[in-house]
C-alpha cells in the first residue's frame, strides 16, 4: 500500500528554496553541506508539530541570517507568516542594538526574543537550538573543553552555558516535549548542573544590605548582583534562578534573572539592574509624607499579583513551608504542634500566586514600571499567607535597629504602613475583621519558620503563644 497524500507543496518549495540559498558552504568545522543542520532542525520540528509552515520556516531559519537572502525575499516568496517566523530565529535581527555590542549583550537579546515570541516560534527556534547543541555535545564528547576554542564567545565555555541555559528558561513553554526534555538533558551532559561564575567585585559598588543578603550594581549600569549570605543554603540562589526564569514566563514583572554568580565566598545572582529604582520602603524614608500614595500603591501590586493563578506544575503550595518548620521544629512540644498543624490545615486552600516574602521591601518601583524582587520563597495558597509575612515583619521583632537597617524608617511609621496597607487591601471586603484576624495568626506561623533558623528576637515566642498556641484548641 502506498503513503497517504500529503501536499507538501509549500515545504518542499521551502526545502528546494534553501538548499539553493545554501548551496556550496559547510557547517563550520564540520566538513558536511550547511543545508545538513536546517533538515535536522526540520526534522526536530516535525516532532512536534506537522504544520507546513512551521516546518518550512525551520527549512529557511537559517537563509537571513547565513546567506544574501532578505526577510523581503521570504516574505515575497512565503508570505508573512513564515517570514516572521525566520525573522524571530536570525541573529542578525536586532532592535536597539549597534556593532559595539558585546557577545552577551547580542545573545541576551536574542534569548529575549525567544522568550516573548509565539509558541510556534519557540517550536522552530527549538529545531535550531536543540540542532545545534547535539553538534556541541557529540564534539565535546570526543575533544572535552578543547572545543570552546572553537567559538568567538569571549568567556569561553561560560559563556557557553551562561547562553544554552538562558535559551532553555526561554524555550520552557515546551517544557513536557520530547525535543525540551533532550535539550535539557543535552545541557546537564556537557555543562553539568548550574554552577556559579567567579566575578570580580572591583566591577561592583555595594547598592543595598539586607537580611540575607547584599546588593551592588555593575559599573556598567547594566546589571546587578545579590550575594547571600552565608548563613543561606547555597540551593537558594539555583532555586531562585530558576523562579525568576520561570515567573518571566508567566507575566510577573520582575528584573531579568541571567546567572549565578560567586565572589568566592558567597553565591548569589546576576540580574538585570532597574534604572532609577528604589523599594517602597526606601521611597517612604525618602518622602514620610506621600507614605499613604505609596501603600496604597503597594497594596494594588499584591491584589494584582494575587488575582494570578500560578503554575502549580513547577511551585509548591505554602502550607507545605509551614507544615515542614512545625514538624522539624525543637520550640514546640507534641501538643502544641498537632495544634499549629491543625490551623495550618484549617486555611482555605486556593492557587494564586503567593510571593512567599511580601513586604515593602520587596516591591521596587522606577520609571519602567512597578517590579517583584526577592522571589526565592514563591509559591502558592491563600493570600493570606502572604499577608502574614508582612504583618510579621511589621511587628518590629528586632526592635527599632533592625527596622531601620531592613526598611529605613521607624517602628511607629512601619505601623503606620500596616494599617494603611490592611485598610486598603481589605477595602469593601465585608470580611475584613475576621481576615485580619487570621492574618495575625498566620503572622505567628512565619514566628516559628525564624524560630528554626535560630533567628529569635525579644517577644517572637510570646507572639505565638498569644496569636497562635492560646487561641487553638484540638
Amino acid at each position: 500500500m502506498g503513503n497517504k497524500f500529503l501536499n507538501t507543496d509549500l515545504f518542499d518549495k521551502a526545502m528546494a528554496f534553501a538548499i539553493a540559498a545554501h548551496h556550496n558552504t559547510e557547517r563550520r568545522g564540520k566538513g558536511f553541506p550547511y543545508i545538513i543542520h536546517p533538515m535536522e532542525a526540520v526534522a526536530i520540528v516535525s516532532t512536534l508539530t506537522s504544520d507546513q509552515e512551521l516546518l518550512a520556516a525551520a527549512a529557511l531559519h537559517d537563509t537571513v541570517e547565513d546567506t544574501d537572502v532578505t526577510i523581503g525575499q521570504i516574505k515575497e516568496e512565503f508570505g508573512e507568516k513564515i517570514a516572521s517566523l525566520v525573522a524571530s530565529e536570525s541573529d542578525s535581527v536586532f532592535e536597539g542594538l549597534d556593532e559595539s555590542a558585546s557577545w552577551r549583550q547580542r545573545k541576551q537579546a536574542a534569548i529575549d526574543r525567544i522568550a516573548a515570541s509565539s509558541y510556534e516560534a519557540k517550536i522552530v527556534a527549538m529545531g535550531d537550538k536543540l540542532s545545534n547543541l547535539r553538534a556541541i555535545y557529540n564534539d565535546y564528547i570526543v575533544i572535552g573543553d578543547k572545543l570552546w576554542d572553537r567559538f568567538h564567545a569571549p568567556g569561553g565555555r561560560d559563556d557557553h552555558e551562561w547562553h544554552y541555559r538562558g535559551l532553555a528558561s526561554s524555550l520552557s513553554d515546551l517544557r513536557g516535549t520530547a525535543a525540551f526534555s533532550e535539550f535539557t538533558s543535552l545541557l546537564d551532559k556537557v555543562f553539568g548542573g548550574p554552577r556559579p561564575e567567579l566575578i570580580d567585585m572591583a566591577d561592583y559598588k555595594e547598592s543595598g544590605d539586607g537580611f540575607t543578603a547584599t546588593s551592588y550594581s555593575h559599573k556598567d549600569g547594566e546589571r546587578m548582583i545579590k550575594l547571600y549570605e552565608p548563613f543561606i543554603p547555597s540551593t537558594e540562589p539555583k532555586r531562585e534562578l530558576h523562579v525568576s526564569q520561570v515567573l518571566t514566563r508567566m507575566g510577573i514583572n520582575i528584573p531579568k534573572a541571567y546567572r549565578m554568580v560567586t565572589d568566592g565566598k558567597r553565591i548569589g545572582l546576576e540580574f538585570e539592574r532597574i534604572k532609577e529604582k528604589k523599594s517602597f520602603a526606601r521611597a517612604i524614608s525618602q518622602a514620610p509624607e506621600k507614605m499613604e500614595q505609596y501603600v496604597v500603591d503597594f497594596a494594588h501590586m499584591c491584589l494584582d499579583l494575587h488575582k494570578t493563578e500560578c503554575d502549580t506544575t513547577v511551585f509548591a503550595p505554602a502550607k507545605e513551608r509551614f507544615l515542614k518548620a512545625v514538624a522539624v521544629s525543637e520550640d514546640f512540644d507534641i501538643d502544641q504542634k498537632a495544634r499549629i498543624t491543625s490551623f495550618i490545615s484549617s486555611i482555605p486552600d486556593t492557587t494564586t500566586c503567593l510571593h512567599g516574602d511580601m513586604h515593602i521591601g520587596n516591591a521596587i518601583m522606577a520609571p519602567s514600571g512597578k517590579y517583584w524582587i526577592d522571589l526565592s520563597d514563591f509559591g502558592y495558597g491563600n493570600p493570606l499567607f502572604d499577608l502574614g509575612m508582612f504583618c510579621f515583619v511589621s511587628r518590629g521583632f528586632g526592635g527599632e535597629e533592625l527596622m531601620d537597617k531592613l526598611f529605613h524608617i521607624s517602628m511607629a511609621q512601619m505601623d503606620q504602613v500596616w494599617n494603611i496597607f490592611l485598610n486598603e487591601y481589605f477595602k469593601d471586603d465585608p470580611d475584613k475583621e475576621a481576615k485580619a484576624g487570621m492574618v495575625m495568626k498566620i503572622a505567628a506561623l512565619y514566628a516559628v519558620f525564624f524560630m528554626n533558623r535560630h533567628t529569635v528576637y525579644p517577644g517572637m515566642r510570646e507572639y505565638v503563644d498569644e496569636y497562635l498556641l492560646n487561641t487553638i484548641t484540638i
